[in-house]
């Protein structure tokens, strides 16, 4: 019962909320634009960001690909080698599988479906094994990943703060 009881809780707001716009904007002669999609977040991140499978990729967007590249290579590397440490299905069920496979369908739904721009803050404040695994590399990695981790706070820091272009 309570599993139950959470599981409408959860989304009640979310569907009340699409209901009052709906009811506000689509009930007229002239509907707004997002009456057709049905959700209205959904249709802004398409039409006014340009979210969507694969819509983020052009030729335009390299630099940003770019400079999100290092964390989508850091996932690749953790989601291999926690592959690579656990061979059997057996080895796999284990307390960290889930935050792994956390790790890796969030970055593989960034890198698909979401701006570039964001890949490194959605990654870094959504998964502590990243840092888990960061803080556990050993030599000669440990000294490139404090660097990086560094720079990329301080620098991003700065440009984010100055409204440049940031991941």
């Amino acid at each position: 019962k309570q599993w139950y009881q959470r599981r409408v809780r959860v989304p009640l707001p979310f569907v009340v909320f699409q209901g009052y716009l709906a009811d506000l904007h689509c009930n007229h002669d002239n509907p707004a634009e997002w009456c057709q999609s049905g959700i209205s977040y959904s249709f802004i991140q398409r039409h006014y960001w340009g979210n969507g499978p694969f819509m983020y990729w052009e030729a335009k967007q390299l630099p940003n690909f770019l400079l999100a590249s290092p964390m989508l290579v850091l996932v690749g590397v953790v989601t291999i080698g926690y592959l690579r440490q656990h061979h059997s299905l057996r080895d796999l069920v284990t307390m960290d599988t889930p935050g792994y496979g956390h790790l890796a369908c969030l970055a593989a739904i960034a890198l698909v479906n979401m701006n570039v721009q964001v890949v490194t803050r959605f990654l870094c404040s959504s998964c502590p094994l990243l840092f888990l695994y960061c803080a556990n590399i050993g030599k000669p990695w440990d000294f490139v990943v404090l660097l990086y981790f560094g720079c990329y706070a301080t620098i991003g820091t700065a440009l984010f703060s100055t409204f440049y272009p940031w991941t």
